[in-house]
């Protein structure tokens, strides 16, 4: 008897019995494209059935729909080989989960599918009844699903709307599963989000919990850089059509350091490039308040995106309080090699009164604390009288 399951969900293929899914949805549509090809899998694989259903795909659109897939679907329900219920007659709303008495409930009905003769039992439930003071217990009851279905011939799936998921929602979720289930264009596919439950736990959550706090702080750093764009712009621009033209033009470049950033297909990005999409937006040719040096030099592209980050950080902050604000100011961009290493160097000149923040903000952890962890890198940070002055030594 083979130890996986067919899921009938194009792009995945199978899984091995006792996992625990999460599926994201965001509309009723989304949800007939799994669940009506999971559950045929499913019966045409001789297992015993259980959708819970509710609206924007309900008990009545789940039957429907199965009885034009499965040709004798009626009979297979007649039997119980398969049952549909309307989440209001299943979960009492506003109670108390009792995430011991459902989970000993789901293992015995997967005994009994057994002892009936069936290969195995595969369930469905639309989670949007959980109200927000359920929210807690229902998250344990899902990590007592993913340890007790260990072992067991059942595959089972949850899904949740993204419309009323967060991103703590989605980071509790997650890693309560052994799969996240997501559309991706045509298909759907199925990715792993740990291997021991509490390993799991750990890893997800410190990993997601990560990628949430620098999309926020990317998103506050790009809201302060455009509105110092908009100033810097108007501070030079003698016309509104001056103005427009430079400020998009300098909003075009900013998305292009962006989109630099995030490009994973690229082996290889020119250190050059990097600065000069962060640092051009500031350049007005007339004044020589900037100047970059230094020879070209191509980095490894996962290298690249931390270092890049790194020149946003020491740019927006010269944009902020330094050598790219309204107080004036020169900067000076060098870099070269020495020996098997890259030096690079920062130098804001002829500003006044700098001193070294009191606080340590995300740009000075990424600077001191990233750059040494991830890439190898020695980071000086200097704040001397006329300006900032950083130099990092990177192995190449």
């Amino acid at each position: 008897m083979s130890d996986h399951a067919p899921t009938g969900l194009a792009g995945i293929d199978q899984l091995p019995w006792g996992t625990h899914l999460c599926q994201f949805f965001g509309s009723g549509d989304q949800l007939r494209e799994t669940l009506v090809p999971y559950f045929k899998a499913g019966l045409e694989n001789g297992e015993r059935c259980l959708l819970v259903a509710m609206d924007p795909f309900g008990a009545d659109d789940a039957r429907s729909a199965l009885r034009s897939a499965v040709g004798d679907f009626d009979r297979r329900e007649l039997l119980k080989q398969i049952e549909i219920h309307d989440v209001r007659t299943w979960y009492a709303a506003g109670s108390r989960i009792d995430g011991v008495q459902i989970v000993e409930g789901l293992l015995r009905s997967e005994a009994q599918a057994r002892a009936d003769g069936y290969s195995g039992f595969r369930t469905n439930g639309n989670i949007g009844w959980v109200e927000p003071g359920q929210w807690a217990d229902f998250q344990d009851y899902e990590a007592r699903v993913t340890r007790g279905l260990k072992g067991r011939r059942m595959i089972s799936m949850c899904s949740y709307c993204l419309d009323r998921c967060g991103p703590q929602e989605v980071l509790d979720v997650v890693c309560r599963h052994d799969f996240t289930v997501a559309c991706e264009g045509n298909g759907w596919s199925a990715q792993a989000t740990g291997r021991d439950e509490t390993a799991r736990l750990n890893e997800s959550e410190r990993h997601l919990s990560v990628l949430v706090r620098e999309l926020e702080h990317r998103i506050k750093n790009n809201l302060a850089t455009v509105q110092a764009l908009a100033g810097f712009t108007v501070r030079r621009a003698g016309t509104l059509e001056e103005f427009e033209k430079s400020f998009t033009g300098r909003i075009a470049a900013l998305s292009r350091t962006h989109s630099l950033l995030t490009d994973g297909a690229q082996g290889q990005v020119p250190l050059r490039q990097l600065v000069e999409n962060e640092l051009s937006i500031y350049a007005d040719r007339d004044d020589g308040r900037l100047l970059v040096a230094g020879p070209d030099v191509d980095l490894p592209a996962q290298v690249a995106v931390s270092f890049g980050m790194a020149i946003h950080e020491l740019t927006t902050n010269a944009v902020k309080h330094g050598a790219l604000s309204a107080r004036g100011g020169r900067l000076e961009v060098d870099w070269y090699r020495t020996g098997g290493d890259l030096q690079f160097e920062w130098s804001e000149r002829d500003l006044r009164f700098i001193v070294e923040p009191a606080r340590t903000g995300f740009g000075t952890q990424l600077l001191k604390r990233l750059l040494p962890h991830q890439l190898d890198a020695r980071v000086e940070l200097n704040f001397e009288p006329d300006g900032l002055k950083a130099r990092i030594r990177l192995p190449l």
